[in-house]
């Protein structure tokens, strides 16, 4: 049966990142969610972004990831808790160009709580981080790191065991912050997530049998 699910990475409306940002606000401190306009400012820049899970027949997102290509110093302020993604503006986001150098930060993963029951978003939202990566790998885009902030405990065991992040800081407002310890594990995860996506699916399948 085909599945009401699909994956989308460019075109978003401002509808889209207002259910966004309903999405983020049953899960986040208010004080720690980017704004509408911030996201769609972000997006209009480089739309290499956002990547959204829609319900087809509801028309509607139903999950979201906002991964943001960082510098060097964005990256270390970042594991410093001395930088947030919230006091990223569009004017020092920067744009991918090709074969060049960069640090990715998972600014915010979250579903809706009416389909928290349903892991085949999640699975959904998992193909969507392989393909983007993949996309600008095929650029001759490089990541040297990766980095992420851990604010609920779903949140933390995702950073930990999808993304195989550790533990590098404590935010001020008490969140985990994660990154890896070198580019070798940036570029040994890359090559293992696939698998990770194999043996999710594979357990939703045993699941539905």
């Amino acid at each position: 049966m085909k599945s009401s699910y699909i994956i989308e990475f460019n075109n978003h409306t401002k509808k889209d990142f207002e259910d966004v940002w309903q999405i983020e606000s049953c899960y986040f401190d208010p004080s720690t969610i980017s704004s509408i306009n911030q996201v769609m400012e972000w997006d209009n820049k480089n739309n290499d972004t956002n990547i959204l899970i829609r319900n087809e027949k509801l028309n509607k997102i139903v999950g979201e990831i906002t991964m943001l290509p960082l510098s060097k110093k964005q990256f270390d302020d970042f594991i410093l808790n001395t930088f947030e993604d919230t006091e990223l503006d569009a004017k020092n986001l920067l744009v991918y160009e090709d074969n060049n150098t960069y640090y990715l930060l998972f600014s915010a993963i979250a579903i809706d709580k009416n389909y928290r029951s349903d892991k085949s978003v999640l699975s959904f939202l998992l193909k969507g981080i392989n393909i983007k990566i993949n996309e600008l790998l095929k650029r001759g885009i490089k990541f040297e790191n990766m980095c992420a902030e851990g604010q609920t405990p779903d949140g933390q065991k995702f950073a930990e065991s999808f993304l195989n992040l550790k533990e590098k800081n404590i935010s001020k407002k008490g969140y985990k912050i994660y990154c890896f310890d070198s580019k070798i594990e940036m570029d040994k995860w890359i090559n293992i997530f696939p698998s990770y996506i194999d043996k999710y699916d594979s357990i939703l399948k045993k699941e539905s049998e």
